[in-house]
């Protein structure tokens, strides 16, 4: 493990005047820990505002042997932004400009600190929007999202933020900027959770807003019945741009937390919303009114956007709601085959079941995407190991599904140890060959995906 001394953190200070670092283990404890609360060990945060300070800081940083970790609202679910070395944290959070918007292009210019709810509220006021919303996109950053390559609840339609990085800029090791479109070695960078370089900003693809809007939720039945009902759905050309599942326990943990008992019946269901031109948005409408006709079902539907906010509300409040049944949230975003899906919500119930766990499923359907959730006490150690159990068989089923680890959450430190069950051996050393290429040192975020991979493992 590396470790430095406190004269070396005095003579990083020194060199990096006119930029703010904060040793103050107090203040230092909030950037030790991301949404797992899992928690590291750091010296010091350093807060560059522009492009000359977030090089000059990541420069000094490799210049006296310092491992980085680039870190922009700590909202993970998998201890990405965690650091696990005796390292320096480098913050973005006040490097949060948009830098430029061509409306010609369908271009927008941030840099990596900016909040995606904040660039959603800027290009709204120009008719446009960003797909990628993650769960957390009132509070995680663009870089933040770009590391962990986030989805949300729009992917189904509109894919993952990938999709639309059209340039990047970032920092390498020794403080040099590097520029790439989605072609070229940026391409890398998307993903990789910062083990490979410092993102500063980024060019994105936006979109004009759809002329028309309708979202729905739906009761199903049982867990298994709702999942089978989404299959039918798509087999009769419904073509949603959000496709959400929320099991039938989430359903009634969100129904009490929003006082909504008498409204929602405790059922499986899932979560709609179609766009598109008003004719479009018609036609959508008119095959999820005459399914549900057909089986006897209940539909919500909202048009105007007050409704509309008030549906959005219940899926948004997911998490908060499932925070009342437990201290400590295990989440894990496995992504399966469609066709697995209706088997694999059963099956996860019950593992959890076996091991006397509180579980709870919600998720990305249409691109298999699902949350598994166990709502647990780090503090209860025999209960604690049952849910280490329960994910270890969780990933184990995936991998033997043909499914992948994570949807949008990353690897981070949490699913580091299963890649072994995912990729090859081969895999596994060209991807540690592409770390060795960019970061020789292992300083960028190291013990992180990339770094050390085929040392060991679940096998």
């Amino acid at each position: 493990m590396v470790k430095f001394p406190s004269s070396v953190l005095s003579r990083l200070k020194r060199s990096l005047r006119g930029i703010e670092v904060i040793s103050d283990p107090a203040f230092l404890t909030a950037y030790r820990f991301d949404a797992t609360g899992r928690r590291g060990r750091c010296r010091a945060v350093i807060f560059p505002v522009n492009r000359e300070e977030f090089s000059r800081a990541a420069a000094g940083c490799m210049a006296m042997d310092m491992p980085v970790v680039t870190r922009g609202a700590g909202t993970g679910f998998s201890g990405g932004s965690v650091p696990v070395e005796d390292s320096v944290i480098i913050s973005t959070e006040r490097m949060n400009r948009v830098l430029s918007f061509n409306r010609l292009n369908e271009q927008v210019q941030v840099e990596a600190g900016l909040v995606n709810g904040k660039l959603q509220q800027f290009l709204e006021g120009e008719g446009f929007f960003y797909p990628p919303d993650p769960a957390s996109f009132r509070v995680s950053t663009i870089g933040g999202n770009i590391a962990e390559n986030a989805g949300g609840p729009r992917a189904y339609r509109y894919g993952v933020t990938r999709r639309y990085v059209r340039e990047l800029e970032w920092v390498m090791p020794d403080g040099e900027f590097c520029r790439s479109g989605p072609e070229g070695i940026g391409a890398l960078i998307t993903g990789s959770e910062g083990t490979l370089g410092m993102i500063y900003s980024a060019v994105l693809s936006v979109l004009p807003v759809p002329e028309s809007r309708l979202t729905f939720l739906l009761e199903g039945g049982t867990d298994r019945e709702a999942m089978d009902l989404a299959s039918e759905l798509l087999g009769l050309g419904f073509r949603p741009s959000v496709f959400e599942f929320i099991d039938s326990k989430t359903i009634q943990c969100v129904a009490e937390y929003l006082g909504l008992e008498e409204l929602i019946s405790g059922r499986a269901s899932l979560f709609f919303e179609v766009e598109g031109t008003g004719i479009e948005t018609l036609e959508q409408k008119g095959i999820i009114d005459g399914f549900c006709d057909l089986k006897g079902m209940k539909l919500v539907s909202a048009e105007k956007e007050n409704r509309r906010e008030h549906l959005w509300e219940l899926r948004r409040s997911i998490s908060p709601s499932l925070a009342r049944r437990g201290i400590t949230k295990i989440n894990e975003d496995i992504a399966l085959p469609l066709g697995r899906l209706s088997e694999a919500v059963g099956l996860i119930h019950r593992m959890a079941a076996e091991r006397w766990l509180d579980c709870y499923i919600f998720g990305h359907c249409g691109d298999g995407n699902l949350h598994v959730n166990v709502m647990t006490d780090r503090r209860k150690k025999e209960e604690m190991a049952r849910t280490a159990d329960f994910v270890d068989a969780l990933f184990r089923y995936v991998a033997g599904a043909g499914g992948t680890l994570s949807g949008e959450h990353g690897i981070g430190v949490t699913k580091r140890d299963y890649l072994d069950l995912v990729f090859s051996e081969e895999e596994l050393e060209l991807q540690e060959g592409i770390k060795k290429a960019m970061d020789g040192e292992s300083r960028l975020n190291p013990g992180k995906y990339f770094d050390g991979i085929t040392g060991g493992g679940s096998k």
